[in-house]
């Protein structure tokens, strides 16, 4: 696919937004989910899947910045639109790409689009990947949003081949995402078990929630609600679904607004 043609698929806003729930443990209520571009709408109606597309945009500065700012407008927008329709203040999770990050307009495109949409900066949560590698630009910005603004900061894909704890340190995050090869492994792993139980550990240490990604089972999902896990995510909990259907769900399950 042309460079100008995803562009112009961009600029006309015709992304179509998905969303996952993170289930908090304890509570069992849903006030945050991921959002991600999961089809394109074609001219034709037709609806592209989104990943071929984002392995160009990510290699395009230009479609990077492009994408990424129309991609968080557009979530805050449906966030705010929802969390007033059900009366719940919700918070939006979404995967932040490193040439965004690093940008020179990455804060003000932050400040700005929370401003436009009157969404409180505590209701946006970045996921950063520690697959990622980020300049010393991209820390400061994500500080400055962070430590200024109040904008969540999470490590995604924590416990990977190559954890990076250089990051965690450079980085003011409030969360680590465990990733979902650990749940895939739990029960049956002992010692898989064991280091999850560390990574909690570990989280609490440094003042940081955990989250783990991947729950595809009921045995998954009272470990980790056993070993004190903020939150989680899969297939369980609930698969990817459509904004509208999001939207029927945090109604079931989110609480309302002024909750504590």
């Amino acid at each position: 696919m042309e460079l100008g043609t995803i562009s112009d698929m961009i600029l006309k806003n015709t992304m179509v937004l998905n969303a996952q729930p993170k289930w908090t443990f304890g509570k069992n209520t849903c006030n945050t989910y991921e959002v991600y571009a999961a089809y394109f709408k074609a001219a034709d109606g037709s609806l592209i899947p989104s990943w071929p597309i984002l392995e160009i945009i990510e290699k395009d500065e230009a479609l990077t910045m492009l994408f990424s700012i129309t991609l968080l407008r557009e979530a805050v927008r449906q966030t705010k639109e929802i969390s007033l329709r059900v009366k719940s203040n919700l918070t939006l999770s979404l995967n932040l790409l490193p040439k965004f990050a690093e940008s020179d307009n990455f804060v003000e495109q932050v400040r700005t689009c929370l401003n436009d949409f009157d969404l409180e900066a505590k209701r946006l949560q970045f996921e950063v990947s520690e697959l990622q590698d980020i300049n010393d630009d991209g820390c400061r910005n994500l500080n400055i949003i962070h430590d200024e603004l109040g904008v969540a900061l999470v490590m995604g894909n924590f416990g990977t081949s190559r954890t990076n704890m250089p990051l965690l340190r450079r980085i003011h995050f409030d969360g680590l995402e465990l990733d979902r090869s650990y749940a895939a492994q739990i029960p049956e792993d002992e010692l898989t078990c064991k280091i999850a139980i560390a990574i909690q550990h570990m989280a609490h240490t440094i003042d940081m929630f955990l989250c783990a990604k991947g729950i595809e089972t009921q045995d998954q999902f009272e470990f980790f609600e056993e070993i004190g896990t903020f939150k989680g995510q899969g297939s369980l909990i609930s698969p990817p679904m459509t904004m509208e259907e999001m939207e029927k769900y945090v109604k079931l399950y989110a609480l309302p607004m002024g909750h504590k």
